[in-house]
């Protein structure tokens, strides 16, 4: 292991081999350093990042398709929702049950994982029936939850302690891309080509990630896991508990709202400009996911997560003077900007807490995160057919938000009295 915290190299003599995970540098000095941050971080952590963004783009994508999935397997629309759930809810279970085991051997679980996602949407896209479909969405889902807390995990012990949250924070901009680009792209490919055409952009996707992680050179390092009972407990932890609740609250609310962006759009100034308002959160959530790793290596993450979630709460009462279209565009852009940075801290701050079994924890995490999304949406839902207001929307979640924000705090002062 690395002095810094890095990956193991078991062969001296494959450092620095070209289209290896690991390199180093040769040095005038007596001494050689680690050449794991800088230009060269993208180079090794790409298959991780676009694996990333498969996961993002398939995990929201089909909610676009509903219409034309629907007449397609002659089955209502409804129907075709619970695909959602399916694989958001396979995604959370999945997860922390398998990703400790799985990372005894990171590449072939990484490789296997994504093998059996692509193939789960291939599925997806040449479903017959209606019932092939959801179980198809329940395999890529369960596959999603292995890959994706495994392959920040990885990436995180591959550039070592220094450059971790920027790696953290690289993995994590995969599922924000896919989320933000990958679904208008998905949806009009479907517009000219079908709805297939867009689930086969995740098969293409999830491919090139497979062959990266595949064909590339060099060990991945195994990542620390404990026995069942340990894992259990590990999760339970109070420390970790609260972190996880924050991130459940914090998807509730951010990707919550998000599923019914276009009824808050609905009575405003932005009415007539959605797909721009569209774009302006993505624009934030790209910036938020990509600028965060800098910060998280910087500064504590504890009080960074805490700065994030009042920046965050602060967005989302914006969003409730929609009358007002300046203040209405910062709001989403903030909200995209604080909701795609709050994940990345809170996995640096699991990792540094549990050394010995990272990859559940993270697993967790990751599992909080679609699931808050869920039940969101399902709050969402209740909300809207209640006939409830765009402000009583925003102003809803906002006080999640300041719950979340409390919880994080309070999280805080348990390691300054521990």
């Amino acid at each position: 292991m690395d002095p810094r915290g890095g990956a193991r190299v078991p062969d001296p003599t494959a450092a620095g081999r070209p289209g290896s995970f690991i390199s180093r540098c040769a040095c005038s000095s007596d001494r050689q350093h680690d050449c794991r941050g800088g230009t060269g971080m993208m180079r090794r952590l790409w298959p991780f990042v676009l694996g990333s963004v498969a996961l993002g783009l398939d995990a929201y994508v089909v909610a676009g398709l509903l219409p034309a999935i629907a007449a397609a397997l002659g089955t209502p629309e409804a129907t075709i929702g619970l695909g959602v759930a399916a694989f958001t809810g396979s995604y959370a279970v999945v997860g922390p049950l398998l990703a400790g085991r799985a990372g005894r051997r990171s590449r072939h679980s990484l490789i296997i994982a994504l093998l059996v996602f692509t193939v789960a949407n291939l599925a997806t896209a040449f479903s017959p029936t209606v019932w092939v479909f959801l179980g198809s969405r329940v395999v890529a889902g369960a596959a999603a939850g292995v890959y994706s807390p495994l392959s920040s995990a990885v990436a995180a012990e591959l550039v070592g302690q220094e450059h971790r949250g920027r790696a953290l924070a690289l993995v994590l901009a995969g599922l924000a891309v896919g989320t933000v680009f990958g679904v208008p792209t998905g949806l009009l490919l479907a517009q000219h080509w079908g709805w297939r055409a867009a689930i086969l952009l995740i098969v293409v996707i999830g491919g090139v990630a497979l062959a990266g992680i595949a064909l590339r050179g060099g060990d991945l390092p195994a990542i620390p896991a404990s026995g069942p009972a340990d894992r259990l407990r590990s999760i339970t932890r109070p420390k970790n508990l609260l972190t996880v609740t924050v991130t459940l609250l914090t998807g509730v609310a951010s990707l919550g709202l998000y599923t019914y962006l276009t009824v808050v759009l609905s009575g405003g100034a932005l009415a007539s400009h959605q797909n721009v308002a569209i774009w302006v959160w993505g624009l934030g959530g790209a910036a938020g996911a990509l600028g965060v790793g800098r910060l998280a290596d910087k500064y504590d993450p504890l009080r960074l997560s805490a700065v994030i979630l009042a920046g965050l709460t602060c967005a989302l009462l914006g969003m409730t003077q929609g009358q007002v279209p300046v203040l209405v565009v910062v709001s989403l852009f903030v909200w995209g900007l604080c909701g795609w940075a709050s994940l990345a801290p809170q996995q640096q701050v699991l990792l540094q807490a549990n050394p010995t079994d990272g990859a559940t924890a993270v697993a967790a995490n990751a599992s909080a995160n679609y699931l808050g999304s869920a039940l969101g949406a399902l709050a969402g839902s209740l909300l809207v057919a209640a006939d409830a207001t765009p402000t009583v929307l925003c102003g809803s979640v906002a006080v999640v938000t300041a719950f979340a924000l409390f919880c994080q705090l309070v999280r805080q002062r348990m390691d300054f009295n521990p």
